[in-house]
């Protein structure tokens, strides 16, 4: 097991505090925001605002909070924690029935935006990196054109209705 520290430590932006605590939060301030520039919306849940990202993984969702501003899901009351991981779970449910992968992986970060989200990215045989993480230049990486991603757009809207509850 490696335990060796980096080579050079990074410290937490000057600012983190604040933006935990939601100011400036670019997630707050998409409240339902029909592009958000790296993906469109497919609904509004009770509890999470569900966008279609732009990438080169096809099928790969963003889930986000759209309640107050919280950075942690230890920040919610027991209801909000049900609410929010069974819509995630609709969310992996839609992913699975559209884009068929062979696994979902569920990723609730923060460590750059601290608002609470998680991504699911399905994880297609011509994966490139199956057992390890997805790397992120396939997460980042040119999505596929515009008619190929409004099609998926368009039948993930209807999964969504069809994994309703």
């Amino acid at each position: 097991m490696n335990t060796a520290l980096p080579a050079a430590v990074v410290a937490w932006p000057s600012d983190w505090a604040e933006r935990r605590a939601g100011r400036g939060c670019v997630m707050c301030a998409n409240d339902g925001t029909e592009d958000i520039g790296v993906g469109v919306l497919v609904a509004r849940g009770t509890w999470v605002d569900t966008y279609l990202r732009r990438s080169r993984v096809r099928g790969y969702v963003m889930a986000i909070w759209s309640g107050r501003h919280v950075a942690e899901p230890t920040e919610l009351e027991p209801y909000e924690v049900a609410g929010y991981w069974t819509e995630v779970t609709r969310v992996g449910r839609v992913v699975e029935a559209v884009f068929g992968p062979v696994k979902v992986n569920y990723e609730t970060l923060g460590n750059s935006v601290p608002h609470l989200h998680t991504h699911v990215i399905p994880r297609h045989r011509e994966d490139p990196a199956p057992g390890g993480p997805m790397p992120a230049e396939w997460l980042d990486a040119a999505p596929c054109g515009e008619d190929e991603f409004s099609a998926d757009l368009a039948r993930v809207r209807a999964a969504w209705e069809h994994h309703a509850g």
